[in-house]
């Protein structure tokens, strides 16, 4: 770790936990400063998920709460998920199900009404093994773009 980076380190761990900590403790850091002592603190190989999880929601949150969006994009992080964790089939028509009735919700009708108009040919048609086929694709193709986005950084 840098020196500088060290002391500033020391400087906001340097108290005790009944000791609040005020903005002027750390107004001297900048979010790079903050970025690279939270990224030298997680690499800690004793750090349990259990500590990591809370911080990191709280600092969505704060994001979500102060600009209305998300930091990260929603539809890619939902693709990575699924397939870092392999979703089987069932998992994946429950998952469809679900998107559906939160459609319908929404919009008051369901997804799979066409505004086109119907096909003539019955091999034009998906059926809903077609639509997963379609889906485990997507989410291959956005891992894919991911990690070529990744490697990029």
């Amino acid at each position: 770790m840098p020196e500088t980076l060290s002391k500033m380190l020391e400087s906001l761990t340097d108290r005790t936990e009944s000791q609040a900590m005020s903005y002027s403790d750390y107004e001297h850091l900048s979010l790079d400063d903050l970025s690279k002592i939270s990224r030298n603190m997680l690499m800690d190989k004793n750090l349990e998920v259990s500590k990591v999880r809370p911080f990191f929601w709280t600092l969505v949150e704060a994001y979500v709460e102060r600009f209305q969006v998300f930091p990260f994009d929603a539809s890619k992080a939902l693709f990575s998920y699924l397939e870092l964790h392999e979703y089987p089939e069932e998992q994946l028509r429950d998952l469809v199900k679900q998107l559906e009735k939160l459609y319908e919700t929404q919009y008051g009708r369901s997804m799979r009404e066409s505004e086109k108009q119907p096909a003539t040919d019955n091999n034009s048609v998906q059926t809903l093994d077609d639509e997963i086929n379609e889906l485990r694709e997507t989410l291959k193709y956005a891992a894919i773009v991911g990690e070529r986005l990744d490697c990029k950084e």
